[in-house]
């Protein structure tokens, strides 16, 4: 029975369940406001339940996870150094926080803007030519959210103190 649960089926749980959950806690948002997490958790919910029935189909054929992917991400079954193992889980962590940090200076429209443009540039070395487009499409996409299903964005800190007039 142990075998049976491993860190792959015990995450893709937690998945489906928060996921669920937020379904749930959308029922009573008003109409414009619920579309967007129930769309999202849905698809979600419906992607790790896949992923879930995968999963334990799997392990009960006696295939590990490393054994699927052809490396292992286990601690003691490797030889790196720990800081090379866990330097990407640092780095994402400092961009989650400038993500975070730049919402809650700048407001959500503003941040996720800079964040994006940023993180194309730094992290995922897109080309130059794409960066312009993916960006106007996330616009886009918060500009429709903004005014057709009416989305409260709230203020950041130095939009308020500023008192930008485009808020």
């Amino acid at each position: 029975m142990k075998k049976f649960f491993n860190g792959a089926i015990i995450f893709t749980v937690l998945v489906v369940l928060v996921m669920a959950g937020a379904v749930f806690e959308a029922r009573n948002y008003p109409p414009g406001g619920r579309l967007y997490p129930w769309l999202v958790c849905s698809a979600t919910f419906v992607l790790a339940l896949w992923l879930l029935v995968n999963e334990v189909r799997r392990t009960r054929a006696g295939c590990s996870p490393s054994a699927r992917t052809g490396m292992s991400m286990d601690i003691e079954a490797s030889d790196e150094l720990a800081k090379v193992k866990y330097g990407g889980f640092a780095i994402a962590i400092i961009w989650i926080l400038g993500l975070w940090l730049s919402i809650w200076l700048l407001s959500w429209q503003i941040g996720i803007s800079v964040f994006f443009i940023l993180y194309l540039i730094f992290r995922a070395h897109a080309r130059w030519f794409m960066i312009p487009g993916l960006v106007a499409l996330m616009m886009l996409l918060l500009f429709y959210f903004d005014k057709f299903l009416e989305v409260f964005w709230p203020r950041g800190i130095l939009v308020r103190l500023l008192d930008l007039p485009f808020y």
